[in-house]
């Protein structure tokens, strides 16, 4: 290992953990026996109960919804803008976002939750089928929670590298008055010609509150920086989403019925490949893709009873579909041909769950207990059809390179999870430390269902079940050091159990001799994390430094060529663990309140990963980078204007499985302008100019895994200088 690692190695074993967040909360002592005071920022996601951030033996960002307006937040790029160590999973533009991407652990392995239900993770197979990860529209969205780290004692699998939670409005964040209230936005960016807009109304009246709400956007392709518009790849996209919740309050607590859908359709042109590689004989190349969601929950806040202080009880149904159609036309052949492929995925999911807590004296100590479950039962399936048609010969048939459709990538599936949990916070004296450990233990079983159709296309295929069960523990320190001072640390195994598509691989090209085969030994992802961190506060400064260091093992690796087996006389691909994998990084923030109109914050990232098999760098961690801002707020308070710094190192050379070197995004420099204005206490107008200088750069994250001249490149670059502007109104 170089030098580097065990310089960070050491660093990260003397730190101490922190919340490595622009934090704004203020506190007087911590003596205060579990009480909130009233200008801590409070978080659920850590513990899935309201905490103070310095209560928090972890790293969590809140984004509230003061803050995604003044961010002028419009989607999932928009709000990890300015969040380090957290980025898009995003790797092409046709098909959204995938997920998010935290401290270089990303795909599936980040947990992403809407109103504490889990949604659908994303498959993707070959060139023309992935289905992206749904987020909620974030103008129906109320506030955000980012947890980094393993944290799958408390949300389970695919927690392995995070979590995102995202709440939805709440009638009380629309109403205005004691029983009405109605909030409008309307957005607008020049990066994609994108217009937005949301309304949102409330009503109450005695126990009863009810909150109604829409959204749409709109948008065309991305600009990327040096492309004029003629040399990108034109797309539309239509984003509509809808949130209907009642409240009714009792006695015994809180009833809560949410229903939220989303329907998004993305029409595109793929140009910049058109006539290179698999693509030369290509001529035309669209998609029709469609995506709807839904999900209906029932909760209960319930008040204190014998066996808590405090719980929610919840039952949910969700449904996903997504339906993607390409078009094909191959006009530089001798004889032209015309294909189209369709794929279908379906995902359906239902379950039930409570998070539950107590306090209690125990031994003479302080302590807080919380404890629950999480139940779920999913069914899967996805379906690809085609069909070829010969200009010249007027023929049509159903099997292109080898493969006969329609056919499936994986058998039907079910799969079941249980998760039960419990955690502590002990007060180990007055003024002392709190002791945190926690425990969970998981249970996962996935099942095949009768599959006429994939039985026809892969006789040959043997395909398994598999159950899974994990304890998984977790243990925090937190410990004053004085009322301005905390010293946090924390151990958590993170766990993600091995995905349906990976166990069973429907894969048979005869004409190519290949063949995927069934993995029933398939081992689970684990995360090991170990963080540490000191946070100071005083009037007017804030400062946290952060250190972490993660050990990932028998991450999966999906269809990896086994090499030919001469009895078959096929090659042979199966997923298949791989060893070791190291991230570890350092982050420090610092926010300093100068006087009554100026303000300054500074955020900087540091991490680096190793495979520890190959000895390579691991291309998912990020350069280091760092941001930096200075806000002036007017003495009058009707307009706050700010200027933001972003940096990031350029990428190392990286090479593929093939020792075939991948593009290196060069370093960046850009500057971002933002302004607030506040007319009046019902009227907020926001407007920024992005990329202030103009500047070409990449994201590495999104480019990192392309050959050098692969011709996507160039569309991937960031826009260029844009503007944004966003009218909010109350009444």
């Amino acid at each position: 290992m170089a030098t580097p690692h065990h310089r960070l190695t050491n660093v990260c074993s003397a730190l101490m953990l922190a919340v490595a967040l622009p934090a704004t909360a203020q506190q007087t002592s911590n003596d205060s026996d579990n009480t909130i005071l009233p200008d801590e920022i409070i978080t659920v996601v850590a513990h899935r109960q309201a905490r103070a951030l310095s209560e928090v033996a972890g790293t969590v960002s809140v984004l509230s919804d003061a803050e995604l307006e003044r961010d002028l937040v419009f989607n999932a790029s928009d709000l990890i803008r300015y969040e380090m160590g957290v980025e898009l999973d995003d790797t092409t533009h046709r098909f959204g976002y995938s997920g998010f991407r935290i401290r270089g652990v990303g795909g599936n392995r980040t947990a992403i939750v809407v109103d504490q239900v889990a949604i659908a993770d994303r498959f993707a197979v070959g060139s023309f089928s992935d289905t992206g990860r749904g987020l909620l529209d974030l103008g129906l969205a109320n506030r955000v929670e980012i947890l980094r780290g393993p944290a799958s004692t408390l949300y389970g699998s695919d927690a392995l590298g995070g979590v995102v939670a995202v709440q939805t409005l709440q009638p009380e964040d629309v109403l205005t008055t004691e029983h009405q209230g109605t909030r409008v936005r309307l957005g607008y960016g020049s990066d994609a010609d994108r217009g937005y807009g949301r309304v949102a109304t409330a009503l109450s009246s005695g126990n009863h509150s009810l909150l109604m709400a829409a959204a749409v956007s709109h948008n065309d392709e991305v600009e990327a920086k040096g492309l004029e518009g003629d040399q990108l790849d034109p797309q539309k996209t239509v984003q509509r989403a809808a949130l209907l919740k009642w409240h009714y309050l009792t006695d015994q607590g809180e009833l809560k019925l949410s229903f939220d859908a989303l329907r998004e359709q993305r029409d595109s042109q793929i140009k910049h490949s058109l006539g290179t590689g698999r693509q030369a004989s290509t001529t035309a190349l669209s998609g029709d893709d469609e995506r709807y969601e839904w999900r209906a929950i029932l909760s209960f806040d319930s008040a204190a009873t014998a066996f808590y202080d405090q719980g929610q009880w919840r039952v949910f149904l969700q449904q996903a579909q997504t339906q993607q159609n390409s078009f094909e036309e191959r006009g530089r052949l001798a004889e032209p041909v015309s294909i189209f492929r369709g794929f279908r995925y379906d995902y359906s999911n239902y379950g039930a769950a409570a998070d539950l807590e107590f306090e209690t004296q125990l031994l003479g100590l302080s302590q807080r207990i919380g404890y629950g479950f999480e139940w779920s039962q999913a069914e899967v399936w996805d379906e690809r059809d085609a069909w070829q048609f010969n200009q010249v010969t007027q023929q049509t048939t159903k099997t292109l390179l080898g493969e006969t459709f329609p056919l499936r990538d994986f058998p039907r599936s079910k799969i079941q999870e249980l998760g039960l949990y419990l955690h502590d916070e002990i007060k180990l004296w007055r003024g002392g430390p709190t002791v945190s450990p926690g425990l969970r233990y998981e249970y996962y079983d996935l099942a095949t269902q009768a599959d006429e159709l994939f039985d026809l296309r892969y006789p040959n295929t043997a395909v398994t079940d598999l159950t899974h069960t994990a304890w998984l523990p977790k243990l925090g320190v937190l410990w004053p050091l004085g009322p301005q001072a905390e010293w946090f640390a924390q151990y958590a195994r993170g766990y993600r159990a091995p995905p349906f598509a990976d166990v069973n691989v429907g894969l048979y090209y005869p004409q190519f001799r290949v063949l995927a085969i069934a993995n029933p030994d398939l081992k689970p992802e684990r995360g090991y994390t170990f963080e540490t961190g000191l946070r100071w506060r005083a009037k007017n400064t804030e400062l946290t430094l952060t250190g972490y260091h993660n050990r990932f093992s028998d991450f999966i690796d999906s269809r990896a060529a086994q090499g030919f087996d001469p009895q078959q006389q096929l090659l042979i691909f199966q997923s298949v663990n791989r060893d070791k994998v190291v991230i570890e990084g350092l982050e420090l923030s610092w926010k300093q309140q100068w006087n009554r109109r100026w303000e300054s914050q500074l955020w900087l990232d540091y991490s680096q990963g190793e495979d520890r098999t190959t000895g390579q760098d691991v291309a998912s961690v990020s350069p280091p980078s760092m941001l930096a801002e200075v806000n002036y707020a007017a003495p009058s308070g009707a307009w706050e204007t700010r200027f933001i710094l972003r940096a990031q190192q350029g990428q190392k050379q990286l090479y593929n499985v093939d020792d075939e070197a991948l593009y290196a995004a060069p370093g960046y420099a850009t500057m971002d302008w933002l302004v607030q204005w506040f007319p009046s206490h019902q009227l907020q107008v926001g407007a920024g100019v992005f990329n202030l200088a103009d500047r070409k750069y990449w994201n590495p994250i999104q480019v990192g895994n392309y050959p050098q001249d692969d011709p996507i490149i160039p569309i991937m670059a960031a826009a260029g200088r844009h503007v944004k502007a966003t009218v909010n109104y109350r009444f």
